[in-house]
């Protein structure tokens, strides 16, 4: 396989990001604003608008990838068996975070993950409003403007700071009250530059679009992960709960702590 300019991805990333997110960033119209599952699933004209440029302009870089987007496979699910082809897959969530942008916050992302036969080989995370892009390459390291990332130091497990999803709590009230983002991509921004030490997420669908970069770019600086039951994560659809950690002895305690949030 043929592999892109990580340089050249990401500023393809920006140029999309500026003109199609950032100009629609706390002006978004009623007509611009829709959902998709529920009336907490958003999407807007920035995601669609974005995800179609990050189609055509990342295919036209390597012609031989396919392409498996967030709203793509929203609009026809046979979208995802392209994750099961020989051929390598750009995989696409154009805005990571949607309702966080329907509603002017910041923490959100714009995230391209490159699979090849089953594995994450190259992610990018950006976050257009704050200008941040953190990239990669698999074997490579992570990387943000020039510095190599490493994940945070873990002194004591009960004193690990870190970003979660919905429905996420720990018995051990010991442990600091995680943060929820509402947007993967921002969390794992978090953890991969050291800022946190750990994401977890119970979901009845691990979606490859919130996960793949991140989690492959957080093994670059150095961090574990594994769905609860010990399996390693592949960037397939997964019906598991998942953690991301600095090494597997913080990532075991994390999970023999892991329980439902109360209703």
């Amino acid at each position: 396989m043929h592999s892109p300019d990580l340089h050249q991805v990401a500023e393809i990333i920006k140029t999309i990001s500026e003109q199609e997110v950032l100009p629609r960033f706390n002006h978004l119209s009623v007509s611009d604003v829709d959902t998709k599952n529920s009336s907490e699933d958003y999407v807007t004209t920035a995601d669609t608008q974005t995800e179609k440029r990050l189609t055509a302009e990342l295919t036209a870089l390597l012609p031989e990838a396919l392409v498996v987007g967030e709203e793509a496979a929203f609009r026809d699910p046979t979208v995802l068996n392209c994750l099961k082809a020989e051929q390598p897959v750009w995989v696409i969530d154009p805005i990571d975070g949607t309702m966080n942008f329907a509603y002017g916050r910041s923490e959100i992302g714009v995230v391209v993950a490159l699979v090849y036969k089953g594995e994450t080989v190259a992610g990018w995370l950006y976050n257009p409003v704050f200008k941040r892009m953190i990239m990669g390459e698999k074997g490579s390291g992570a990387w943000y403007e020039g510095k190599r990332l490493k994940v945070a130091e873990v002194k004591e497990f009960y004193q690990m700071t870190g970003s979660v999803g919905r429905r996420v709590a720990f018995k051990d009230s010991r442990l600091p009250q995680p943060a929820w983002w509402g947007s993967a991509s921002f969390g794992y921004m978090m953890i991969i530059s050291g800022g946190a030490h750990y994401s977890a997420y119970r979901s009845k669908i691990i979606k490859p679009w919130d996960h793949a970069a991140g989690i492959m770019l957080h093994a670059e600086a150095g961090g574990y992960t594994a769905y609860v039951d010990g399996t390693d994560y592949t960037p397939f659809v997964g019906a598991n709960h998942l953690i991301s950690a600095p090494n597997k002895d913080a990532w075991a305690y994390l999970r023999d702590n892991m329980c439902a949030k109360a209703a």
